[in-house]
């Protein structure tokens, strides 16, 4: 188990390190940050803290955060650095050498969670949201996190090549950015609830607006809870196709 642990903390630091040699990676991880400076700008810096704070304009730039640093940082990570791995015979060397599959597996996870948290982080840094909601927000981004990195794992996994990889990895980020369509009807808010980050950003709003309680709360868990086992059983099923003697 202690050599389990020490090999995908290895594979997950190496991850880190080549995805910030690689220019596209690094565009998909800053653009959330980008995207969170535009709208803080938009709705002005009145509206984020204080007194005159408005929830509805806070979630609005805290959903952009959230969504786009999920969507551009854990999806694309984990979509392409396993696609790259595969077209490259990265993955069939590592086997050779005695790495598992799981292994690999859990290592780029590990370094599209850890990615995709840190730009939470970055982007709530710049939101000009008060930090009391700090707590809430990475609770929040964790969760939503989870399902979409487990689904962009089993795309990646799937992917022959990176070509194949741009292709798959197009549905799970709009699912991933999906909540932030709902500000335009009622009709359509109804339907990106029940996207892998919908529960996330439904809690969001919940707790930025005071009304956070169990009650509310379960359906929003629930979807997320559905998601999240979706995501572990396709990655599951792909992994025991893909390499059916590892």
């Amino acid at each position: 188990m202690r050599e389990d642990f020490r090999r995908v903390g290895v594979l997950a630091a190496k991850e880190i390190v080549d995805t910030f040699k690689n220019p596209t990676m690094v565009f998909c991880i800053v653009m959330p940050f980008a995207f969170t400076v535009f709208f803080r700008l938009l709705v002005g810096d009145g509206a984020m803290a204080g007194e005159a704070a408005d929830p509805t304009l806070q979630h609005m730039v805290l959903s952009v955060a959230l969504c786009m640093s999920i969507g551009l940082g854990g999806s694309m990570v984990s979509v392409y650095s396993l696609a790259e791995a595969r077209e490259k015979h990265a993955l069939r060397t590592l086997l050779l050498a005695k790495v598992s599959v799981r292994q690999i597996v859990a290592a780029r996870g590990v370094a599209s969670f850890g990615l995709t948290v840190a730009a939470e982080l970055l982007c709530f840094a710049v939101s000009g949201v008060g930090w009391e909601f700090l707590g809430w927000y990475v609770l929040f981004g964790v969760l939503g996190a989870v399902p979409v990195v487990l689904l962009s794992l089993a795309a990646g996994i799937a992917s022959r090549d990176q070509m194949t990889a741009g292709l798959y990895s197009l549905p799970v980020l709009l699912l991933a950015v999906s909540p932030l369509l709902g500000d335009f009807a009622a009709s359509v808010d109804s339907v990106v609830r029940l996207a892998p980050t919908g529960g996330m950003d439904t809690l969001l709003q919940l707790a930025l607006g005071g009304h956070l309680a169990f009650a509310a709360a379960a359906g929003p868990l629930a979807v997320t809870a559905v998601w999240t086992a979706v995501g572990a059983v396709a990655l599951g099923r792909l992994c025991r196709r893909s390499f059916p003697s590892a």
